[in-house]
This record gives structure tokens, C-alpha cells and sequence, in this order.
């Protein structure tokens, strides 16, 4: 006869079995190619989230267990799923303008800057962006092009990489420019061969005329935020690094009606000698704003210009002429700011572009090593568009990020007949030196610098793998000794990325535990060929669990 188990006993077990069940999760993401980016597990097949965190990342049958009466099954069909994007250096918040991006004819630049004037005549200056020196005969405009289509008011474009102004003659005059203005510090006032500005303002000669023009509202702002965050989401981008400061209340805006859809890590300037109430901001300012949405932690300097209009510093003149470019600090104040800061547990970005702006950089954190000692600081060298090839060990032996943009890559135009015209053939074969920072073992988180290149992923991407346009030219790629594969692509808009800004922990690839970021693309975009990247659509982006965005 066999006995029963007592009633009491029975209960406990199946309180017992019930407790070490987990709970069911509140989406669950099925049959799908997920690429995790964690080499523990690089692919599965479905994802659970509880929460804005992700409870489990396996097998369909693991994830099904999870599912109970009040979860949502999504059916990924054989959809490919990445974590979730990350720039890693943008300027996210542009109000829009004229938008010259693109456009390599003068007289359609022409054609929008009047169309745009027409159509907003109260508008006090006429102001846009995104034209390429490449378009311009010489690699430059000339205030008469835009007097002719903008006589009766000031007018000022800013070209595609921020570093260069081209004002109309309204604009000179309301800036009192004229022959006898001298350079400002860090800036130039081109002139022609009579001495008399041509309109082209290089550096912080922009300055000149920018403090003139008016500032966007904080509507206008905020406006212009809730778009971005919506193109940014289309694209699948989860998290940014914003290379500037941001517009804080615009932000916090956002954030507190619940529409930031992307996570914002913010910079801060990079000062010398700062006043101890601008140090007390700053760690007020991180003390309070610590993630997952919004954080502070990151400071950035400008230490030289743009190859194009021959600013970079270089230790070498430039293959066309026009010197080797110009420093924005001394050695000796830039390593007494690195010192200060990083003393202060401050992570530090510096823009370099040039060789001697890099081994500056480079000089100046081996310099706060010495000083404080060693610690993971992850200071970044922004851009690092031509290094010496010494240096790349420099950055690995230091720990040093080098925080690249894919598609500066992008061999169009601009960047065969300008750029590296102006680097020469042996700079130009270590130009955006991926596979070789990639061989070094060095953290190379890629990002778009948007609005110079556009944000949109999978463009980035491209750049990085083939190093040709979306047309395929030049065949063969440019400098194709430096593309890398798609894998170690996707991996720089991913892992890196997190690692960038201390957020590995909780994003940057899919495992459990981790923040539910994530996007759907309709392609396996590590598989070839190539051309499957530009194929690829964001089906959905997910941030925190929610979608923030669902292809229509």
C-alpha cells in the first residue's frame, strides 16, 4: 500500500518549485539570428525581457519556458538581431536648415540656399550646412556665390566637418570683417590675392560671425530633438556620445515625458585652468546626471583643425602646399590640463586629426600616467584620422580609445580629390586606419560625427568593410589594406562603444542581466556578400524592452 505524502509536505514542495521557477518574462523575441556580440555565446536564436533588462538569451525552447499568460511573443522569423547601436561621436541636436549634404554641383547649391531664403523671408540671416570643399572649384567657395543668392541679408554655411564658414558679404560687414581684421587666435580669415576676405572663415575665425547669429528658441530645440531622437531610432541606434555639450533642459525635457529614445552620454569642455566654480559644476553635473538615460563623466578639447582646409596639425606640409596646419594648445598646458582632470577621475577627449595633434594627445595622457599614476581612465583620442604608425602601438601600451568615424572612409569626391590629395600618398595609406588599430588589440568604438557623415548605421558599416561608395567606387576600395570585416565592424558599433563610456556592464552585447537594447535588421549583415549591409532595413529598435521604432 503505498503512502500518500502528507498535505502539508506537499504544499511546501510546490511552493518550493514554484520559487525556483523563474518568472515569466514580459516579451519574448523567437526564432531569430541573434548576434550577441558576447564571445561566451555568440548566437542564439530568441530573446526574453522582464523589465528593461533582458532575462534570457538562448534557444527558442529556453526562451518558450519563459513565456506565461501576459506575455507578448514576437516572431522574429529569421530576422537578425544586433545590440542595440552606438554612436559613439556625434553632435546629436541640429535645428534644421539649408541642408547642403551631398550636393556637388554649385549650382544646386545655389538653387536650395535661394529656395530656402524665399521661402523664409523674415528670417534675420540665412544660415545652413554640409557643403563639400570638393564641390568648389580650388576646394573653396567665395562670398560672391552666395551674394548672388542672398544679397539682401546675412548668410553663413558652415561646411560638412563644422571647421569652416562661408559667410556672404551682409555677414562680413555685420562682423565688421574687412581686410585690415587680423586672424583671430586658432582661426583664419581667407583673403584673396588683394588681401580682401573671400568669405571663407577656417576655425575659430567662424567665430566672428556665429556670435551674431540668433539662437534657436528652446521650442525650436526641442523640436528639433524629438525629430532626431525619431531618425536616430530608425536607424537602431540605442545609445549616443555626444561630442558637445548638450542643451540640458531641452534633454530633461525629453527625458521626464518619457521620450528619450536613446541613452546620452554628454561632454563637457576641457578647460585650462578652470575656476573652482566651473570644477564644482562639472561634478555636480556628474554626481547627478550618472545614466542609464543620461550621463555626465567625459570632457572634450579641440587640439587642431580639418585635413581638408589644411588645419590638421601635421609634422610634415601638406602634399599640396598650404604649411602643416596648426596646434590649438601648447605641449606644456595640454599635459597640465590632462594632469588636472584625470587627477579628478575624469575621462578626457581630445580631437586630433593630424600626426602631430595625435602624438600630442598621445604625449599629454602618457604625461597624467607619469604624474597619477595608472588607472582605467580610457582617455580617447577623437577622429585619429592620420597617425604615424608608431603611434598605433602608443595607444594600445596606454589603454588609450581611438575613437574612429566609419564612414570617413567613404571614398567619394571630396575624400580622393580633397583629402587625400592634401595628405599625400604615404599619410593617405594610414588614413582612418581601422584594420591596423584592430591588429594592435586597440578599443576602437566607431561613430558618425553626424551631422558631418550621416548617423545612419549600415552606412558606416559599409565604409568600414569596402572601403568604396555605395556605387562600388573605386573598384577595389581606397586604401583597401585598412577595412576590416563586417564582424569586427558591428563589434565597433556595439561593444566598443559601451566600453567607451564605462557602460560594458549593462549594454553593448546581449546577455542576461543586461539592458533590453536591441535591433531587428531584415539582413545578416555579417554575412556576405557586402552589399547585404546596404540591403539591410531596421525592422524594429527596442530600448529598455520598448520599441522605439517599428518599420511601417
Amino acid at each position: 500500500m503505498k503512502q500518500s505524502i502528507p498535505a502539508a509536505l506537499a504544499l511546501a514542495l510546490a511552493a518550493t518549485a514554484a520559487s525556483a521557477a523563474p518568472p515569466p518574462a514580459d516579451r519574448v523575441f523567437l526564432r531569430g539570428r541573434v548576434w550577441t556580440g558576447d564571445p561566451s555565446r555568440p548566437r542564439a536564436e530568441a530573446l526574453a525581457v522582464r523589465g528593461d533588462r533582458l532575462s534570457a538569451v538562448g534557444s527558442d525552447v529556453e526562451v518558450r519556458a519563459l513565456i506565461g499568460p501576459a506575455t507578448e511573443v514576437v516572431e522574429l522569423r529569421g530576422a537578425f538581431v544586433a545590440p542595440g547601436f552606438n554612436d559613439a561621436h556625434i553632435h546629436f541636436l541640429v535645428v534644421p536648415t539649408v541642408e547642403l549634404d551631398q550636393v556637388w554641383e554649385v549650382a544646386e547649391i545655389q538653387r536650395r540656399i535661394r529656395t530656402y531664403a524665399e521661402a523664409n523671408p523674415a528670417a534675420a540671416w540665412v544660415t545652413g550646412r554640409g557643403w563639400f570643399y570638393g564641390a568648389f572649384p580650388g576646394g573653396l567657395p567665395h562670398k560672391d556665390l552666395l551674394d548672388a543668392v542672398v544679397p539682401d541679408r546675412p548668410a553663413f554655411m558652415t561646411g560638412y566637418d563644422g571647421h569652416t564658414g562661408w559667410a556672404n558679404s551682409k555677414a562680413l560687414a555685420a562682423a565688421g570683417i574687412t581686410r585690415d581684421t587680423p586672424d583671430p587666435e586658432d582661426g583664419v580669415i581667407a583673403r584673396d590675392a588683394q588681401g580682401e576676405p573671400t568669405g571663407v572663415l577656417k576655425e575659430a575665425a567662424m567665430g566672428l560671425v556665429r556670435r551674431l547669429i540668433p539662437r534657436p528658441s528652446e521650442d525650436e530645440l526641442y523640436r528639433a530633438l524629438k525629430l532626431r531622437l525619431d531618425q536616430a531610432a530608425s536607424y537602431g541606434i540605442t545609445s549616443i556620445q555626444n561630442a558637445s555639450a548638450i542643451e540640458l533642459p531641452v534633454y530633461e525635457r525629453v527625458m521626464n515625458e518619457g521620450g528619450l529614445k536613446v541613452r546620452v552620454t554628454s561632454a563637457l569642455p576641457f578647460r585650462k585652468d578652470p575656476a573652482p566654480e566651473e570644477v564644482a559644476r562639472y561634478e555636480e553635473l556628474r554626481r547627478r546626471y550618472r545614466g542609464p538615460l543620461l550621463r555626465y563623466g567625459i570632457l572634450k578639447g579641440m587640439l587642431d583643425g580639418v585635413v581638408e582646409s589644411k588645419t590638421a596639425a601635421m609634422f610634415d606640409d601638406y602634399a599640396t602646399g598650404g604649411g602643416h596646419g596648426h596646434l590649438n594648445w601648447g605641449d606644456e598646458d595640454l599635459k597640465a590640463a590632462a594632469a588636472f582632470w584625470d587627477a579628478r577621475g575624469w575621462q578626457i577627449e581630445l580631437h586630433a586629426i593630424g600626426d602631430r595633434a595625435i602624438d600630442q594627445a598621445l604625449s599629454a595622457f602618457e604625461h597624467a600616467a607619469r604624474v597619477n599614476g595608472v588607472r582605467d581612465s580610457r582617455h580617447r583620442v577623437e577622429h585619429v584620422e592620420a597617425p604615424r604608425a608608431a603611434d598605433i602601438a602608443r595607444f594600445a601600451h596606454g589603454g588609450v580609445i581611438a575613437s574612429t568615424q566609419a564612414l570617413f572612409a567613404n571614398p567619394d569626391k571630396n575624400t580622393l580629390e580633397v583629402y587625400a590629395a592634401n595628405l599625400g600618398p604615404d599619410r593617405s595609406a594610414r588614413a582612418m586606419a581601422f584594420r591596423l588599430f584592430d591588429e594592435a588589440g586597440v578599443r576602437q568604438p566607431f561613430g558618425s560625427d553626424w551631422p558631418v557623415f550621416p548617423m545612419e548605421v549600415r552606412l558606416g558599416l559599409y565604409a568600414a568593410v569596402t572601403r568604396t561608395t555605395p556605387e562600388g567606387q573605386p573598384p577595389g576600395g581606397w586604401e583597401p589594406h585598412l577595412t576590416v570585416s563586417a564582424e569586427a565592424a558591428l563589434c565597433h558599433f556595439t561593444v566598443d562603444g559601451a566600453y567607451a563610456s564605462f557602460e560594458e556592464d549593462i549594454k553593448g552585447t546581449l546577455a542576461p542581466g543586461k539592458l533590453a537594447d536591441f535591433v531587428v535588421l531584415s539582413e545578416d549583415v555579417t554575412a556576405p556578400p557586402a552589399r547585404r549591409i546596404l540591403d539591410a532595413r531596421v525592422l524594429r529598435t527596442v530600448m529598455g524592452g520598448r520599441d522605439t521604432y517599428r518599420a511601417p
